[in-house]
């Protein structure tokens, strides 16, 4: 059998590596089978290149089929006995909580001066506030998401035939000797296929990309949601049958706004009964943990604060949201919004969607330098370009306003609004440019 290899997610490894440079401890979260474990071994292999003598790295992997169950003091003691003090150790430990007792280890390694600390996990419960880091907010979180649309092409062998310098939407691809592409119709791959990193072999294959993507949920419910035990002010999922039906929901919902109180009143459907909101909400955070779903929040545009009622949800992979709902073409324009949702949260951006009056801005991205407010559509024509743009333009700030656009040429209207393909902002075009 091959080995399993993962492509080098180099704008991870990039994060990383600058991380170094600071003493916070570094979260590294992801849903399961992401590509962490794949990227704890290759930040370890460039730590490993970059030490001098007297700097050192250690990697402890809990979830190895070898790796002995240990206790915060044994690890801490396999730790000592290597350890030279004043010497500097990179400290890469992957699933720790697996180890019992793994706060008191993640502070010891945490407030150790000779330490710097990174933790993979596919649970953002790990990010507790009673670790000292935390409480502190002496940390950094990362991230990782499935591949990107250029990382897919990577991965997938897609290799461009045409000269470099040829726009985007006439540039072709050729794969394993076949036919020639055009980046739409790699596009529609991507969002039918996925871009969790798994075997390529499954991929191209609806059936066979099923049984794997049944893997990736199967792991995901059961090991980060359903075998997770309650902690203070976090309940435990115990009902499988409501989890699915609130999967299923949410799936479905990606890009509306929707309720904890109106998603358990969509549960009659399957538990000839509503669930209750409090139940439902406990599920949903289950869910975020699992980084199976990502937030983003509705704020009021004007007063930029956060409204509790209702919120977006975004499935975090469209393979995973095709094996719940099925491929279906009028998902097409949900997946778009959410593509270009989870490409602004790999750049950095927070992001929130906002309300104005009685009208939506689909999605508003904030970081330190300033905000952009984003409309994302299939198309800009005569039946939406109101509804689209009219939002925009009541917006009395000096933040671009963008439209992004599938089917559509960059642009910028004669009030500065600016228009941009989607394909392009996928395959790493800046926002407001």
């Amino acid at each position: 059998m091959n080995k399993l290899e993962l492509i080098r997610r180099g704008f991870y490894l990039e994060r990383l590596l600058h991380l170094t440079t600071n003493d916070n401890l570094v979260f590294v979260v992801g849903v399961r089978r992401s590509g962490k474990s794949c990227l704890a071994i290759q930040l370890e292999d460039d730590l490993r290149e970059r030490c001098t003598e007297h700097e050192h790295v250690f990697r402890y992997n809990f979830e190895t089929t070898e790796a002995v169950r240990e206790t915060a003091e044994t690890l801490i003691a396999r730790f000592q006995e290597k350890h030279v003090e004043g010497e500097r150790c990179y400290i890469l430990l992957d699933e720790v909580t697996h180890v019992s007792g793994w706060r008191t280890a993640v502070n010891y390694f945490a407030e150790n001066p000779d330490c710097k600390l990174f933790l993979f996990s596919s649970n953002r419960r790990i990010i507790s506030d009673k670790l000292t880091a935390v409480e502190k907010k002496k940390y950094d979180v990362v991230d990782v998401l499935p591949l990107s649309l250029p990382e897919f092409i990577s991965f997938q062998d897609f290799e461009e035939i045409t000269p470099e310098n040829t726009p985007l939407l006439k540039k072709r691809y050729r794969r394993f000797g076949d036919r020639t592409y055009t980046i739409t119709e790699i596009y529609k791959y991507y969002i039918t296929y996925g871009g969790i990193p798994i075997l390529k072999p499954e991929y191209m294959d609806i059936e066979r990309a099923r049984v794997v993507t049944d893997g990736s949920y199967s792991v995901v419910v059961t090991r980060d949601i359903l075998e997770i035990p309650s902690e203070e002010g976090l309940s435990a999922v115990t009902d499988p049958v409501l989890l699915r039906s609130v999967i299923t929901i949410m799936a479905k919902s990606i890009g509306d706004n929707i309720s904890a109180t109106g998603i358990g009143k969509q549960t009659v459907n399957c538990l000839q009964r509503p669930a209750a909101a409090k139940t439902v909400e406990s599920y949903i955070r289950a869910l975020i943990n699992a980084n199976l779903f990502y937030i983003a929040e509705r704020c009021d545009v004007r007063s930029e604060k956060a409204m509790k009622t209702m919120a977006k949800y975004y499935m975090v992979d469209a393979s995973l949201h095709n094996y719940i709902t099925g491929v279906r073409p009028e998902d097409e324009s949900r997946l778009l919004e959410s593509k270009v949702f989870f490409e602004l949260v790999r750049r950095g951006y927070q992001v929130c969607n906002g309300k104005l009056g009685n009208e939506e801005i689909h999605l508003v991205a904030k970081d330190k330098f300033g905000r952009f407010y984003i409309q994302v559509a299939d198309e800009l024509n005569n039946d939406n370009r109101d509804c689209l743009i009219s939002p925009l333009r009541k917006i009395r700030d000096n933040h671009p306003k963008i439209v992004i656009v599938f089917n559509g040429n960059n642009e910028i209207t004669k009030d500065g609004i600016i228009i941009l393909n989607a394909l392009e902002f996928l395959m790493g075009h800046p926002l407001g440019r």
